[in-house]
């Protein structure tokens, strides 16, 4: 009995093991990405880019479409006929006479010519595969630029929750410090009112902070294919980004223009449209078809006079059709495929345009951006020697409590300047690398 109680034991623990409920995530642990992870990942899981890229298969597949048409169409056919006069004549040949046909068989057809039609539907066919892997592109770029804007955001909130959080340290140790003032009669009380509206509005900052971060959170996790509730590590510091855009305005213009995916499609989307005008013109040619067709016929006749039969015969035949007035439909059509053509082209010209623009603004941000990074710097420790001085004259009752406020405003403020313009040189970095066309996932 022993025994198989000390058998049942370990068994029984095994199957609540395996039938135990799952832990949470939380518990099992979130994962973590860099801001490279994270690019990365979302382009393989973002639900935008698949749809791309089931476009771009939609327009493959099209290109077969087009390629059919240079093949022959084969069909099988048959018919039924029942002829029924309503008097019989001698006059009649023996076709003519009531009777029931049916015939069946294989025809076969193929254009020899449909006024170029085919061939341009073909090259516009292969050209929209090149659209939409343009597209393609485009969506990656710009998913990865909004990934990397919104991981920046993130880390900067960060950044500002420290700087928050930092303040709210300080006000509490001055708060501190005025209630024992206040105390021992050294300073009026005025100052601890002062001390706790300052907190509160600090803590309100760190309030408005986490919940900045949270949001920055769940739109990653949106761009990453997550659920918004579910845990995962945004990791990295605004400091972690060492990489420098060392390019001339020239060189990224010309980059711009060969690799921007938003230029191929328009590019592209001009050569389409000439091939729709061509292949409206088409039709002001002639149509040339060929056919074949194998068949058997059987023929049975009401009258016992005539003897029903059966033949096997084939025959082959050209024809030609050519419209020669359809009212100014095929005029105006090419017309109009023609403007819009020219439209896309003047649309082409401005999209060029516009990304020299961009390029040269993304430069004018970077370098300006730079320069606030180092000015910054500067101005935080100034801040704080600021706040030093400013709290030691506060403590020794030589400065008052508006002075130190004041220098504790203006280190956070100061704090909070030095991580918008990190951010903001770094954002103008990622949106320098899409508006010429580059992915760099890390930011490198």
């Amino acid at each position: 009995m022993i025994f198989r109680r000390v058998l049942l034991l370990p068994c029984a623990l095994l199957l609540g093991a395996l039938f135990a409920p799952g832990l949470p995530d939380s518990a099992r642990g979130a994962e973590s990405f860099t801001m490279r992870q994270a690019v990365e990942y979302a382009l393989k899981a973002n639900p935008g880019v698949e749809a791309k890229i089931l476009m771009l298969e939609q327009a493959r597949r099209n290109v077969g479409v087009a390629q059919s048409y240079f093949w022959p169409r084969v069909s099988l056919v048959g018919s039924a006929n029942r002829l029924q006069n309503d008097t019989e004549s001698s006059a009649y040949s023996s076709d003519e006479y009531s009777s029931r046909t049916r015939s069946w068989g294989l025809r076969a057809s193929l254009s020899l010519f449909a006024g170029f039609a085919h061939l341009n539907n073909l090259q516009k066919s292969r050209l929209s595969v090149e659209v939409e892997e343009a597209r393609r592109q485009q969506a990656e770029l710009e998913l990865a630029c909004n990934v990397q804007l919104q991981f920046l955001q993130l880390l900067k909130s960060r950044e500002d929750l420290k700087s928050a959080e930092e303040a709210v340290g300080r006000i509490q140790t001055q708060l501190r410090a005025a209630e024992e003032f206040v105390r021992v009669g050294m300073a009026p009380y005025v100052n601890i009112l002062q001390n706790r509206t300052e907190l509160s509005r600090a803590q309100q900052q760190v309030i408005r902070v986490r919940n900045d971060i949270r949001n920055a959170e769940v739109q990653l996790n949106r761009y990453l294919g997550f659920s918004p509730e579910r845990p995962v590590r945004y990791v990295g510091r605004l400091g972690d980004f060492r990489g420098r855009v060392d390019i001339s305005e020239e060189a990224a213009v010309e980059r711009a223009v060969l690799h921007r995916p938003d230029l191929m499609v328009a590019r592209k989307s001009v050569e389409v449209a000439y091939k729709d005008m061509y292949a409206a013109m088409g039709g002001f040619l002639p149509r040339v078809d060929a056919t074949y067709d194998n068949m058997h016929s059987h023929k049975d006749y009401d009258s016992r006079r005539y003897r029903d039969y059966d033949r096997d015969y084939w025959s082959i035949g050209l024809n030609f059709s050519w419209e020669l007035f359809s009212g100014g439909g095929t005029t105006f059509s090419s017309l109009a495929e023609r403007k819009r053509a020219q439209s896309l082209r003047k649309e082409y010209e401005d999209a060029m345009s516009g990304a020299r623009a961009d390029v040269i603004r993304a430069l004018l941000d970077i370098a300006a951006a730079h320069e606030l990074v180092g000015t910054a710097r500067i101005g935080v420790e100034a801040a704080r020697e600021s706040y030093a001085m400013a709290d030691k004259r506060y403590m020794t009752s030589t400065g008052t409590i508006t002075e130190l406020l004041d220098a504790q405003l203006r280190l956070t403020q100061a704090e909070n300047d030095a991580s918008q313009a990190l951010a903001e040189y770094h954002s103008a970095r990622a949106r320098f690398y899409f508006n010429i066309g580059q992915q760099n996932p890390g930011l490198e």
